[in-house]
């Protein structure tokens, strides 16, 4: 019966995205940590499990030893910076960005979401774009200044060592979320002791209140400069990767990445752990003379239109993988629709109505000749139960009964094939609205006020569970068992959404919603 092997076959993808979210990587086994350079040359994003010489001086050092033991809390002057996309705070201790906020993304009680939180003096070695030096490194900078030319904003901060002045310059864009940190090295007399740079970053950390599915915090990486891949936990203290183009972490829903290194600064990366929290690290060459550096870095919102601006590869740190095409799609529908309804809910039902339209000719024509298949049944089981024995002429009177009535041995297969077609759709569908931050907290109506999040009543899938039990109806089954197995999908269907994003039952539900009414159509305009 068609509609057995459609629940079936949803059943089986859905169990197979299940699979495929826990037990797999974007990481392939020629990825990072896959492989070894023999020679110990160094190629763009190439893992090591251990340093070689190429790459820097000596093993990665991921502590900092400050020559400020001692710093008094009224030694500290912070920097207040508003920007169109930004709320932000700097420090003089260590120079560093002390806290980030985003203007345009809320959660609860509308409060800003804030990747980064930091207070520098209980938690020196935590800030971000902290400068380290390969012995003493200073903490007290001085805030040289705040400058703003053409729609960019500048911070500037200065330390001195006993051999360097060092300069550390923050640019904030007004359009986009590229971070610009220059830093400047010019030494205070001719004999100077070499400069062994790094820049410490973390990865986006959102409230720790959060779901742990929101604010996991992994490494992201370019392998020969193009593809991003995600680091593994088990290699993040387990080596270095020499010459990283894009290099940082993420969470589910930010990114802060080192993305453009035009003097390659960054000869090797790495990662440290503190507490829950995952910090990058970036280090440099040894410095010798005077020497200026601009990188570049995407901290913001693992958005399409947003991560697409500042730079296309960044697109793949939404991680849509072999589907990518058709998500990146999905999504450019999905916000053009929102951009006129201005709800997501009912972005979600038109794009599910757009989606299904141009299947319903193929489903129609499929579902009739499946139903006239059906009525053959009966006797085609008679033949193969009187022929049990010899499959040869089984087959042979099944072939003459297909050609004396005009039948097709694939008409079952063709009634699965507007579901086929449709299942690269169901699985992109699912990348995208169970992962796209614009759908967190977005309400809906009523009680559904985040569609990113599960139904906190169940009452969207057991409205989804209904609309599978009322297809099941409209198409009776006499076999006790394929009754028996079309009741028990249902639960077991509606069992599984039950935790699903809002959004992706949404999908689900008016789907079903559709098949249904198209059955409707289907017997009293194409019967």
């Amino acid at each position: 019966m068609l509609n057995r092997r459609i629940l079936f076959a949803i059943a089986f993808f859905f169990l197979t995205v299940w699979v495929f979210q826990y037990f797999t990587h974007k990481n392939d086994n020629n990825g990072p940590g896959g492989s070894k350079v023999a020679s110990g040359e160094v190629k763009k994003g190439q893992f090591y499990s251990a340093p070689v010489k190429q790459c820097w001086h000596r093993e990665p050092q991921r502590e900092i030893d400050f020559v400020d033991t001692t710093v008094l809390p009224e030694q500290e002057k912070t920097i207040q910076v508003q920007t169109p996309l930004y709320q932000m705070s700097f420090s003089n201790f260590g120079g560093i960005l002390k806290s980030l906020s985003f203007k345009k993304h809320k959660g609860e009680k509308d409060k800003l979401l804030q990747t980064v939180s930091s207070d520098p003096i209980e938690q020196r070695e935590e800030g971000a774009f902290l400068m380290a030096l390969g012995e003493k490194t200073p903490y007290l900078y001085a805030f040289v200044g705040q400058e703003r030319v053409n729609g960019t904003q500048s911070i500037i901060f200065k330390a001195k060592t006993e051999d360097w002045v060092i300069q550390k310059t923050y640019t904030l864009h007004d359009e986009n979320y590229k971070i610009g940190v220059k830093l400047d090295f010019e030494p205070r007399k001719q004999d100077v002791k070499p400069l062994n740079v790094r820049l410490f970053f973390p990865a986006p950390d959102l409230d720790p209140g959060l779901p742990s599915d929101i604010n996991k915090m992994s490494g992201v990486v370019t392998r020969d400069g193009v593809r991003i891949e995600k680091v593994t936990q088990s290699q993040e203290l387990a080596g270095v990767w020499g010459l990283p183009v894009i290099f940082g972490g993420e969470n589910k829903y930010f990114a802060h990445t080192l993305f453009k290194d035009p003097k390659s600064f960054a000869q090797g990366g790495y990662y440290k752990r503190v507490n829950r929290k995952l910090f990058a690290i970036v280090e440099g060459s040894p410095i010798k003379e005077k020497k200026s550096y601009n990188l570049s870095f995407y901290i913001g919102p693992k958005l399409l239109k947003d991560l697409s601006i500042v730079d296309p590869r960044l697109e793949d740190l939404l991680s849509f993988g072999w589907l990518s095409w058709i998500c990146k799609l999905l999504l450019r529908l999905l916000e053009f629709l929102y951009s006129y309804i201005g709800n997501f809910g009912l972005a979600i039902i038109l794009l599910t109505i757009l989606l299904k339209l141009p299947f319903m000719p193929l489903s129609i024509s499929s579902r009739k000749k499946m139903e006239e298949y059906q009525k053959y049944q009966p006797t085609i089981q008679r033949i193969r139960a009187k022929y049990k024995n010899d499959l040869k002429k089984q087959q042979e009177e099944i072939m003459i009964f297909h050609k004396q009535h005009n039948l097709s041995p694939a008409t079952p297969m063709v009634g699965c094939l507007p579901l086929l077609i449709q299942l690269p759709i169901l699985f992109s569908l699912y990348r995208v609205l169970g992962s796209y931050l614009s759908l967190y907290h977005a309400p809906f109506f009523g009680w559904l006020q985040d569609l990113s999040a599960k139904d906190p009543y169940y009452i969207l899938p057991i409205m989804m569970g209904v609309t599978m039990i009322w297809q099941q109806r409209m198409s009776p089954v006499g076999d006790d068992k394929q009754r028996m197995m079309m009741m028990f999908m249902p639960i077991l269907m509606t069992a599984i959404f039950l935790n699903f994003p809002a959004g992706l039952v949404l999908y689900w539900f008016v789907n079903n919603l559709l098949t249904a009414l198209e059955d409707v159509l289907r017997k009293k305009v194409f019967s």
